[in-house]
């Protein structure tokens, strides 16, 4: 890169709204391990050893370590990470593991407790849930925490709580992780996939209502297009996950395990690439499982190739050493997708759109100003 082209990638980065449209960093905060801000530095994976008697159970048949099972997205996330990256606003996920879902009520409540505590307690942090929130957290150099869920294993058997979650500030909701619930099933429910209960359908309603921005991250094929036939305003999915674009040829799968590498392939994904646009939603383009910097920003260039610069956007969601692609470790290392997208010749308007401003579109349509 050329010393205009660094020091143009350098001050659109800076000037630029930045929204990460995804992390799983209140599970470890919840869990007592980090506070957000810490800048983490992990134990090298070779030489740590785990907690005795620690069995990470079916995770290791996606090929997922010890290491990556317990820390997570620790040292991928954290206050000092963000600012590094100039993030101005990031969405932080309630996600529930199979083996806190004897009381996911409760659990989802602690995860908001840990998040609003730690909103509370530092003053570099700030809960956004209008629009005019993640404007004002770039304008005084704040990280605006948007709160969203993953799944909606949190309401338990109530969908009422939805309302009480969004006075807590939930303003971003998917229905389903990769399992079956009560709402719908995600993307690996089962070989035969239903889409959306009636306590589903009842419940992307109320989403509407309340100006919740619906997820369509995880969800099975069919629900996937039952929510787009059912909602009136752009949607988002998050973070294109492996789970959610699967890939059977066995060339695309991560060593020693089953998960798919992140991949959009066309003509295979095509058609829910276009109904999102179509939609005028934004797809949040994903980090973790590709091997480097320059597969992420292919990934941005198919993306952009096919549903235009007006519908895509930041996805990253970290997830451990393992699947941390080179030279994209963590999110501080954001604005060298900006000098990539620099180099290979896109508009400052582009990315502009990419970086934050089209997320941001889609959440004034739902939430407004």
């Amino acid at each position: 890169m050329s010393h205009q082209d660094d020091h143009r990638a350098r001050e659109l980065h800076q000037s630029s709204i930045v929204i990460d449209a995804h992390s799983d960093i209140l599970i470890p905060v919840t869990e007592g391990k980090m506070s957000l801000d810490q800048r983490v530095q992990l134990p090298d994976p070779q030489t740590w050893e785990p907690p005795l008697g620690y069995d990470i159970g079916p995770l290791a048949d996606f090929g997922m370590s010890a290491h990556t099972s317990w820390f997570g997205c620790m040292g991928q996330y954290d206050l000092p990470r963000w600012r590094e990256g100039g993030v101005t606003a990031q969405l932080c996920a309630i996600y529930l593991d199979d083996e806190k879902l004897n009381n996911p009520f409760h659990r989802g409540m602690e995860m908001t407790w840990h998040l609003h505590r730690e909103i509370e307690r530092l003053d570099e942090l700030v809960l956004a849930t209008t629009v005019a929130d993640i404007r004002q957290a770039k304008q005084d150099g704040k990280v605006a925490i948007v709160f969203s869920f993953e799944g909606c294993e949190a309401l338990g058997a109530n969908a009422r709580f939805i309302d009480l979650y969004y006075k807590l500030g939930l303003r971003v909701v998917s229905l389903t992780h990769t399992r079956r619930n009560l709402f719908a099933d995600g993307c690996w429910a089962a070989e035969q996939q239903g889409g959306l209960t009636n306590a589903g359908k009842a419940l992307v309603d109320r989403l509407e209502e309340l100006r919740i921005v619906v997820d369509l991250v995880h969800i099975g094929e069919r629900g996937f297009w039952e929510i787009l036939e059912r909602v009136s305003r752009p949607v988002i999915l998050s973070h294109s996950t492996p789970t959610m674009f699967p890939n059977s040829d066995p060339d695309s799968r991560l060593a020693g395990g089953a998960l798919p590498r992140t991949r959009l392939e066309l003509p295979r994904d095509r058609p829910m690439l276009e109904a999102i646009a179509k939609n005028g939603g934004v797809l949040g383009l994903i980090h973790v499982t590709h091997r480097n910097l320059s597969e992420v920003v292919d990934d941005i260039e198919t993306a952009l190739d096919v549903m235009g610069d007006d519908h895509v956007g930041l996805g990253s969601d970290h997830y451990g050493a393992d699947f941390a692609p080179e030279g994209l470790e963590h999110i501080g290392k954001v604005p060298a997708i900006t000098e990539e997208l620099v180099r290979r010749g896109h508009s400052d308007e582009t990315i502009r759109k990419f970086l934050g401003e089209n997320l941001l579109r889609v959440f004034e349509a739902t939430w407004g100003e």
